[in-house]
């Protein structure tokens, strides 16, 4: 049998996929504090979770095998010397202001069953959970509006974000919001403790605590040999060097880097691109029509980084890196301004490959979805309507772990 992790592409035939079903902490978000939350809207969650299921299914009939982030955690979590550790680690990461805070949320999340801990860490410590608990009074409970002692894992469905497989290995994102910092801890121990990774001895290509911010958004797995990363507002020059260094000593042989715009509009690369086939590209204007500075990293003769601005047009910086005749960069919305904008922002280039040429996206963005269709590619569409407002895709709703390799 081959490696549990095995992703050299975006796009070969889709085997395993890791989801995180919305939960109860999609209905902790609050209108006074959106923008703390990172969020423009609040789904609705029995719509959300309806959506959500469909989209599993359809990766089911499409032949993946769909694992949910819950159950892993809930796995490691069955080890009470395990379940101890995270707590002490979630107590750091989530920045527990005071001594005796942690003593208490310390004894109330240790009484917790994994399935228990797993709600309260996704639900976040509120102020009411501890009102009446039969520990002594905290010296010192000042007024404070917001309800929460650790705030909830809101975002969590979008699992690309916290993590991306690559080759046979494994990032676990250091997350750039203070508001998603712990969903890297809980990946952590899925990756550091459960059979599925361990038994590989699955290679950590990039750890959630060294420093710099990173996000699987904005890594594309171009081929066996090339990646593409977005230096966004979610991703630092730091993350892009260290990362370079360690797969261009592992097999490959160039890192093509996006300077993306600082800004939640141009969040991670795959809001603003995503490929679909061996020669095609769904990508945002921006991105076709060359707005972004494009450097190529590479390894010079003494095992050094070295970095090139690449002046090129971005579907020659494909062609070449993927050493194809030509590519195919299918414009969201066909390039209409007002039509781009809108499709841009529900999602749709953020499609999910799940066979060369065949992909998933939002029903909702029907121009784009048309457009693809005559280009030959099978679109597969999803209702999105309570998960978009969370302003992710199909993209960043899945982890994918394992995939065919392609010739």
């Amino acid at each position: 049998m081959g490696n549990f992790v095995n992703l050299f592409s975006e796009i070969g035939k889709l085997n395993t996929v890791m989801l995180h079903r919305p939960g109860i902490e999609v209905d902790q978000l609050i209108p006074d504090y959106l923008e703390r939350m990172l969020s423009e809207d609040i789904p609705y969650l029995p719509e959300a979770q309806a959506e959500h299921d469909n989209f599993a299914q359809v990766l089911r009939n499409a032949g993946a095998n769909v694992l949910y982030l819950e159950d892993l955690f809930i796995d490691v979590m069955s080890v009470e010397q395990t379940r101890r550790s995270f707590i002490e680690d979630y107590l750091v990461m989530a920045d527990v202001q005071a001594e005796s805070l942690k003593d208490v949320i310390r004894e109330y999340l240790t009484g917790k069953t994994p399935k228990e801990l797993f709600y309260e860490i996704c639900k976040g410590i509120k102020r009411v959970d501890l009102k009446d608990y039969p520990n002594p009074p905290l010296p010192l409970m000042v007024k404070d509006d917001y309800p929460f002692f650790t705030d909830p894992v809101s975002s969590m469905y979008f699992t690309r974000d916290i993590s991306i497989c690559i080759a046979n290995g494994m990032i676990v994102s250091s997350m750039s919001m203070p508001f998603r910092r712990r969903e890297g801890l809980i990946m952590r121990y899925i990756h550091k403790y459960h059979p599925f990774f361990t038994k590989d001895n699955t290679p950590l290509w990039y750890d959630y605590n060294l420093g710099y911010n990173v996000e699987g958004g904005d890594i594309l797995v171009l081929s066996d040999e090339v990646l593409a990363i977005g230096y966004s507002q979610r991703t630092s020059l730091g993350a892009i060097e260290n990362l370079a260094g360690k797969l261009l000593r592992n097999g490959y042989k160039k890192i093509i880097v996006f300077n993306l715009g600082k800004s939640r509009k141009y969040m991670h690369l795959d809001v603003l691109c995503t490929m679909i086939d061996y020669d095609k590209f769904i990508v945002a204007p921006q991105v076709a029509s060359g707005v972004f500075d494009v450097y190529e990293l590479t390894l010079d003769a003494n095992g050094n980084l070295r970095a090139e601005n690449n002046t090129g047009s971005v579907a020659d910086i494909f062609k070449n890196a993927l050493k194809l005749p030509a590519v195919d960069l299918i414009q969201v919305g066909g390039g209409d301004p007002m039509i781009s904008a809108r499709e841009h922002w529900n999602m749709g280039s953020n499609s999910l490959t799940v066979a060369p040429g065949k992909i998933i996206t939002y029903e909702r963005n029907e121009v784009t979805n048309d457009l693809l269709v005559k280009h030959g590619i099978e679109v597969m569409t999803i209702k999105g309507t309570e998960l978009s407002k969370g302003r992710g895709g199909p993209r960043c709703m899945s982890m994918p772990i394992n995939r065919d390799s392609i010739k």
